[in-house]
């Protein structure tokens, strides 16, 4: 009928006008979700189904899980575990440390189908699709004081890694953005070896512009501040 028809289209304009929020859990992350339409069931389905892929190729080869150094991209695997590998290759660091991000990718693409402004969010990783140009408030430490990073429309969503106090290295600020969190992820792992060498401050941020996929990056350590590649901050 016509004006059910017109009624339907009114309906579904009103539900995007308001930003839903809601978490999945998977295994031990938690997914911060917020977008303009309610697909928390299928959202939830599509983050277990990607989960359990993964894990059952994990399995088959647990280099993909536990290995710290680059490994070849395998031809038998799922494409989003080959994205994953050659995520963490291109930044040369091994996959493990790009597992988080492949989920918070899988979902945030996922939801990129559905809706125009999506933010999904797990631990330090962010997967953000937007229309306007959005901040992103990276903390510093010790002092708890923050910077906001700049991130800017993509279609195609942008994956941002806000690393702050992962590994051993004594960084007390960090955001890389990249075409995706998985590679984000790779590139913080291969800041965070960088830094504690002789001159590692200068050589990530060298490292960071070098990254194939790598947008830009920000590290703070004291009271200095670099940042690499087409990264902007605000007040």
């Amino acid at each position: 009928m016509p004006g059910s028809e017109r009624g339907g289209r009114t309906a579904l304009k009103l539900l995007k006008r308001r930003t839903r929020t809601f978490d999945i859990q998977v295994q031990d992350m938690t997914l911060h979700v917020s977008a303009g339409i309610d697909v928390n069931e299928e959202s939830r389905a599509a983050a277990l189904s990607f989960w359990e892929q993964l894990q059952a190729y994990a399995l088959r080869n647990p280099e993909i899980r536990t290995s710290k150094r680059a490994i070849d991209v395998p031809n038998d695997a799922p494409p989003i575990v080959r994205e994953l590998v050659r995520s963490a290759r291109a930044a040369g660091v091994g996959p493990m440390f790009s597992f988080q991000g492949a989920v918070t990718d899988y979902v945030g693409r996922f939801l990129a189908g559905h809706d125009h402004e999506v933010t999904v969010s797990c631990g330090s990783d962010h997967f953000v699709v937007t229309r306007r140009r959005q901040k992103l408030t990276v903390l510093r430490r010790p002092d708890g004081s923050s910077i906001a990073v700049v991130v800017q429309p993509r279609r195609e969503g942008i994956g941002i890694s806000t690393a702050t106090g992962r590994g051993r290295a004594p960084i007390d600020g960090l955001a890389i953005v990249a075409s995706s969190c998985m590679l984000a992820d790779a590139a913080a792992a291969g800041v965070q070896a960088i830094v504690p060498k002789n001159g590692g401050f200068r050589l990530a941020l060298t490292y960071l512009r070098r990254v194939p996929g790598v947008v830009g990056g920000l590290i703070i350590l004291g009271d200095r501040i670099g940042v690499a590649g087409a990264v902007e901050i605000a007040a």
